[in-house]
């Protein structure tokens, strides 16, 4: 079995918000919400699915940011936001690398990989957020109230970077993958 430096939590939490995160983008290419009246069964089915499951991403999301706070292990805040000190250079260091050809290490030492997963990281809260805030209040019937509306459209705005995160970071996993480094499967890997 793979050694991991991740901590066992983090690789939890990982999978918990790679799964959710993945059925809410292709669910919504299918669901339609109860106010298209004229939509298929199967899409409003879709619609009630998207809710409960964003219902267990956004716990998840809050599980995570609770231990991104209180966790040292995994770099802690530093590893997903490295604004500054020793944490931005090592940012700065792999992008001179990518300049040269070399694809920066992954794991949680930070860097460029760290900042990329904390922008995603950030754009997948914000979707939580505005998901969680539409359950509350979106109507099950009639057309929605401005601020419902608003959040409607904040909602699917974050969609557009949650998209191209998820592209880009699977592409990048197998980009690592087929580098040689061993990320993928040490970030899976659900033992010790």
């Amino acid at each position: 079995m793979i050694q991991s430096n991740w901590s066992l939590p983090t690789r939890w939490l990982h999978i918990g918000l790679a799964a959710t995160v993945t059925a809410q983008l292709f669910i919504s290419l299918i669901m339609a919400p109860p106010i298209h009246q004229d939509a298929s069964a199967l899409a409003h089915g879709a619609y009630q699915v998207h809710e409960v499951v964003g219902l267990a991403a956004v716990a998840i999301v809050l599980a995570h940011w609770l231990w991104t706070m209180i966790a040292k292990a995994d770099g802690g805040r530093s590893h997903l936001f490295p604004w500054r000190g020793e944490a931005l250079a090592a940012v700065k260091g792999d992008i001179v690398a990518l300049m040269n050809r070399r694809l920066p290490d992954g794991g949680p030492r930070g860097g460029l990989p760290g900042l990329v997963h904390g922008l995603g990281f950030l754009a997948v809260s914000g979707m939580a957020v505005t998901g969680a805030v539409l359950f509350a209040i979106f109507p099950d019937a009639g057309r929605p109230g401005p601020i419902a509306h608003w959040f409607k459209e904040v909602h699917q705005f974050l969609a557009n970077f949650v998209w191209a995160y998820w592209y880009g970071h699977v592409g990048l996993a197998l980009l690592h993958k087929w580098s040689g480094h061993p990320n993928v499967k040490a970030m899976f890997s659900l033992g010790t």
